[in-house]
């Protein structure tokens, strides 16, 4: 296996690492949990927003393969924050189980355009509304990282309740 390929596969591993248990968990919990005190956001919600920032990362990263800039639609909300309330919003009919499915499908995604980026391009660096002047290594380990601080929330939110 060269470098890159060894490279791409140790990104992809460290995706996994944190997604294999915390998926096992967070299958154990009711969509509703309340993960921050004094907000009404809940564990649906937050398996939204992470759906949600990954798609926009793989936009990201499909854009930076076109040397193209990122632009996320607003639709017309004023902040990024705003975007993501209405995309929680738009996902209230949405089944608990398709939630967690498309969350995985965006994985899969995400892992798809890791493998198929460009091995002269890794080191570009590109920006997002939501993670500014990474590379790609940098925006898998954000994006991992991101869903780690959140379902550290999610934890922390159960053992308030327990």
């Amino acid at each position: 296996m060269n470098e890159t390929a060894k490279v791409k596969r140790d990104l992809i591993a460290g995706l996994d690492q944190g997604r294999t248990p915390s998926r096992a968990f967070v299958e154990t919990l009711a969509p509703t949990l309340p993960v921050h005190a004094g907000s009404d956001w809940t564990l649906r919600d937050l398996i939204i927003h992470l759906t949600a920032l990954e798609a926009d990362m793989i936009t990201a990263l499909r854009c930076a393969i076109q040397s193209a800039d990122f632009a996320v639609d607003l639709r017309g909300q004023a902040s990024v924050p705003d975007l993501y309330e209405l995309r929680r919003r738009d996902q209230t009919q949405t089944s608990w189980q398709a939630l967690l499915t498309e969350w995985d499908r965006i994985r899969d995604r995400l892992r798809g355009v890791v493998l198929a980026f460009p091995a002269d391009m890794m080191q570009i660096r590109f920006s997002t509304p939501f993670f500014e002047d990474y590379n790609l290594a940098e925006a898998v380990y954000a994006c991992a990282t991101h869903e780690g601080l959140h379902l550290a929330e999610v934890r922390a939110a159960v053992r308030r309740l327990c």
